[in-house]
């Protein structure tokens, strides 16, 4: 499950996921992952994946909680470090083109917008940031900042959908790159040979 935690921050999402598992392709995991996340996770569940995010412009280190406290199963320490990890390398990865472009002024003015955002409903503003530059997430928090609670609510959870499928094609990367099986591990499958080896490749690409 560790691997599609990596993906999404949903304890449900990971136990779905590694219960249909193994997939043969991106695009089948993709496909199986919207059913699960629209149809089969609950509200905590978004709530739990968008928690796991950083805001945008912080660092993802400080965002990501232990899965003993927010998941309803529990890592080795080891493995939770490499998960870890690679989330935050991936976070990084997917805000490049937002840090590339920012200036103190817009940097100041995002951490105003993630503020009044979360304030106003409850959770970290989130958008798939990959490709996008500063002024382009400023106008987009701007706008939704505007949204009724429940029209947000499912804003966000569509954005979560973006960036899973985002990573869920990177694991893929991942495992090819490795020396690894193609195989996804299940549940109890070598969980922390698999983290290593996910973090080893995953730093590599």
């Amino acid at each position: 499950m560790e691997e599609w935690l990596a993906c999404c921050g949903s304890a449900k999402f990971a136990q779905q996921m590694a219960a249909v598992a193994p997939f043969s392709n991106p695009q089948e995991a993709i496909d199986a992952a919207k059913d699960i996340w629209f149809n089969k996770v609950d509200v905590n569940g978004w709530l739990e994946a968008f928690a796991a995010h950083p805001a945008i412009g912080e660092s993802p280190s400080n965002t990501v909680k232990s899965p003993t406290t927010t998941a309803e199963f529990s890592f080795s320490l080891f493995c939770y470090t490499q998960i870890t990890a690679v989330i935050a390398k991936w976070s990084n990865g997917e805000q490049s083109t937002a840090l590339a472009t920012a200036t103190d002024a817009t940097i100041q003015e995002l951490y105003y917008w993630n503020s009044q955002y979360r304030q106003k409903f409850g959770f970290v503003f989130l958008i798939c940031a990959s490709g996008r530059s500063t002024p382009e997430i400023l106008t987009e928090i701007k706008k939704r900042y505007l949204n009724r609670p429940i029209i947000e609510f499912e804003l966000a959870a569509k954005e979560q959908m973006k960036i899973t499928e985002l990573r869920i094609s990177k694991l893929f990367t991942a495992n090819a790159t490795s020396a690894s099986t193609t195989r996804t591990p299940r549940c109890g499958d070598n969980s922390q040979r698999f983290c290593a080896r996910l973090a080893i490749s995953v730093s590599n690409l």
